[in-house]
């Protein structure tokens, strides 16, 4: 136990990857529990189905003993006395059949069948649910950690703009309120700074509260955001993957298929019962065995102590153990027509109505729902990567434009004002950038999770 602790405390202290926190998220997150029990009894109520739609073969190995003095047993009413002493062996194969009015069993069957298939996908739902929410909270973390090196980039800018303008009040060409400004913008940035770096952390922290691990619980982060490709079919073909391998729409499908056969049984009153039984094997009784040699033995004693003139006694002989095998075959069959049932079987058939319906909508619902998924997600991937490239130009401009700045700045060309409003506007800029990165990862996984062909781990598997 101790052994087992220390090794979960090791495992649990080592950094995680993307793939690692969505593994450990979907082993401690309580709705993947919760799913993955119901799924599991969905899959025993599957095995129950079965066994009964289906003939169960069983072997059995019995042995009786029984004493008694003076007891009469359940023969007494017809004068015979039970055995004081009664002892019988059965080793048997035996099957059992119950084959069910209209066929009930093969369509309860099949129900069970849709309801263990939906358990399934319901469970799989949850799971890329998860791995889009922990995909989600990673980047998180990411953005803002490159927001740190962004708010470095910039306190480093303004600490050489706060030695400029140090230099040209020295040199006489600027006045003393230029060094203020940048002295102020300069403890702003590291004021920003300070606060970025509180957020990772605070980020992170989140990260492992949304997995279920331990709040110092480390992490590896990647230093560049990866640029995932989108799907090079079109929408409309995206759109039928979808419907055909999307859980909920499978879960979805299976309701209705579910539904269909249990309205199908409404009508199993209009048929018979059958049951069937065989069995085949060997009983054995040692105590009739014992009483017949006994009664054997007695007689031989008679024949020598009582001889008569003409009689031979020959000595017994020995009773043989076992017994020929046995078998037996039953069927019986019942027909039964419910005369008064106080509206069970109307108000039967209307809920059975009415839950195929509901089933039915619920499919067009899901069927819709996955459509618009999957448009808004590609759309969503689409602009995303339209805008990144322009927050990169953005970026890229935003930076040459305060590098600009500074050297027109340190040269008496231009005001502090605008070197501060162009360091700004650079700052924006990269910020947005790294925004843009981590949207078009985040909407790239959206995608893939809303196509349903990616488990909760493939989704993320070239992010990192």
């Amino acid at each position: 136990m101790i052994a087992a602790l220390l090794l979960a405390a090791v495992t649990t202290a080592a950094p995680m990857t993307l793939r690692d926190a969505i593994s450990y998220a979907l082993d401690n997150n309580p709705s993947v529990a919760s799913q993955y029990a119901a799924a599991r009894a969905a899959e025993h109520a599957l095995a129950q189905s079965r066994a009964n739609a289906f003939p169960t073969v069983t072997g059995e190995l019995q042995s009786a003993l029984g004493k008694s003095e003076n007891y009469g047993g359940a023969y007494a009413v017809i004068g015979i006395q039970q055995q004081s002493v009664f002892s019988q062996n059965t080793a048997q194969i035996g099957t059992s059949y119950n084959l069910t009015t209209g066929g009930l069993a093969f369509l309860q069957l099949d129900s069970a069948r849709a309801s263990a298939e939906q358990a399934e996908e319901a469970l799989t739902s949850t799971e890329n649910q998860i791995a889009t929410t922990v995909t989600n909270a990673f980047y998180t973390v990411v953005q803002k950690d490159a927001i740190v090196d962004v708010d470095a980039s910039d306190l480093h800018y303004q600490d050489a703009l706060v030695d400029a303008a140090t230099a040209k009040e020295h040199a006489g060409v600027a006045a003393g309120v230029d060094v203020l400004r940048a002295q102020v913008n300069q403890a702003k940035s590291a004021s920003t700074l300070v606060g970025a770096r509180a957020d990772v952390d605070d980020a992170r922290e989140d990260l492992a509260q949304t997995i279920g691990a331990p709040l110092d619980q480390s992490f590896i982060f990647p230093k560049e955001i990866a640029q995932p490709k989108l799907p090079s079919q079109s929408v409309d073909t995206l759109e039928d993957i979808a419907l055909n391998a999307r859980p909920d729409v499978k879960a979805a499908r299976d309701a209705v298929s579910a539904a269909q056969f249990t309205r199908k049984g409404w009508d199993r009153e209009l048929f018979p019962t059958v049951q069937i039984g065989a069995a085949i094997g060997n009983q054995f009784s040692p105590t009739l065995v014992t009483q017949e040699q006994a009664e054997l033995d007695e007689e031989y004693q008679e024949c020598l102590a009582f001889p008569e003139p003409a009689a031979v006694c020959t000595p017994p002989e020995i009773v043989p153990r076992g017994s020929p095998g046995f078998w037996t075959v039953q069927a019986t069959s019942t027909f039964s027509l419910p005369l008064v049932d106080y509206g069970q079987r109307r108000t039967e058939r209307l809920n059975d109505d009415a839950q195929l319906v509901s089933a039915e909508r619920s499919l067009d619902q899901t069927r819709t729902q996955a459509e618009v998924d999957v448009r808004q997600s590609y759309r969503a991937a689409q602009t995303a990567l339209a805008q990144l490239s322009y927050a990169r130009d953005e970026a890229r401009l935003g930076t040459e434009s305060a590098r600009i700045a500074q050297l027109q700045y340190a040269n008496g060309i231009i005001a502090l004002t605008d070197v501060i409003q162009a360091q700004q506007q650079s700052v924006t800029a990269q910020s947005d950038y790294v925004a843009a990165k981590v949207s078009y990862v985040e909407a790239v996984v959206k995608l893939r999770v809303s196509l349903g062909t990616y488990t909760a781990q493939n989704a993320v598997a070239d992010l990192q």
